[in-house]
């Protein structure tokens, strides 16, 4: 009984960082900072910084450094910003700052949508509509997996789907993602360090030096997760559904067996990860482009109103 009650803690730690871990996709963030870029020379300094607060999405072997650390990146992001001195390094954190979820991007999917989902959120309403039509589906339901977790799974589709949507506004997104992964300026590892070193040091109970190297190995595997995610990016719709339903069966793998969730023997997630996918498009195609443009606005009236800009 001890153990299944640990099991059941875990679980319900994890979620309660994995739903707040995935409002908009990366592709959608890169996307939005190319629109309210300030200074084309730093594009691509811009773009990623707007796709790095998600970073530490995937430590699922740690859900309370995790929850920790989103909380830091998604609400603590002007600590970033204050850390910020050179044009290169402001030019990151400028794509830091839009990403946040209090009043940026994140805000208009997971709070208050402006076309969709007032009051809740885009995202989590097309996740609530999903996840309803995921349980018809007889292969999906027969894994049953309790609703919280069918609810984040859901989250988790429509934010790769409207990734792949974000290629009908931008044919090139992919291919933009990958030049802002790999140029993204050392700068950017050493700004979160400074600005959250000293608090993942004392969260974690490790020394100064330890989260340094947390921190950096972490950003690390993100930017290699980023680029691999551009190129997926790049292909056609199709392909790019095939090859992103695998990169997130396998993250569903370990988010699931990290927490004590075994799923029947043979199970193969990558056709249920690509239908679902596919369904989230289907959901969103329509008023997907309206919700993209009108947080672009919201998000430039906003970091001009909170006098970001460099």
């Amino acid at each position: 009984m001890k153990r299944c009650a640990t099991t059941i803690t875990l679980i319900f730690a994890l979620l309660s960082f994995a739903t707040a871990a995935f409002p908009w996709g990366s592709a959608t963030h890169a996307y939005i900072d190319g629109k309210i870029g300030k200074r084309l020379l730093f594009d691509a300094q811009e773009r990623y910084g707007g796709m790095g607060p998600d970073l530490f999405n995937f430590m699922f072997t740690n859900p309370a450094l995790a929850t920790y650390l989103y909380g830091q990146t998604h609400t603590e992001f002007m600590k970033v910003w204050d850390a910020a001195h050179t044009p290169v390094e402001k030019a990151l954190a400028f794509g830091f700052v839009s990403h946040n979820d209090v009043w940026g991007a994140d805000m208009t999917a997971h709070h208050d949508g402006l076309t969709f989902g007032q009051g809740e959120g885009y995202v989590i309403a097309k996740a609530a509509i999903l996840t309803d039509m995921l349980k018809t589906v007889p292969e999906f339901a027969a894994l049953g997996l309790p609703d919280p977790v069918v609810m984040e799974i859901a989250h988790n589709f429509v934010e790769y789907g409207t990734d792949i949507l974000v290629k009908r506004a931008d044919p090139l997104i992919g291919q933009k993602v990958i030049v802002a992964a790999v140029l993204r300026s050392p700068d950017f590892p050493r700004l979160l360090i400074k600005a959250y070193g000293g608090g993942v040091a004392a969260a974690a109970g490790i020394s100064p030096a330890e989260a340094a190297r947390l921190i950096t190995a972490t950003e690390l595997d993100f930017r290699k997760m980023i680029i691999s995610y551009g190129q997926a990016l790049t292909l056609g719709e199709a392909t790019s559904r095939g090859l992103l339903a695998e990169q997130l069966a396998a993250f569903a793998t370990a988010f699931l067996q990290a927490y004590g969730i075994v799923l029947p023997e043979g199970v193969d997630l990558v056709p249920l990860a690509e239908l679902g996918i596919s369904q989230a498009m289907q959901l969103c195609a329509a008023d997907f482009p309206g919700e993209l443009a009108a947080t672009v606005d919201e998000v430039r009236v906003q970091l001009k109103a909170h006098d970001i800009g460099y």
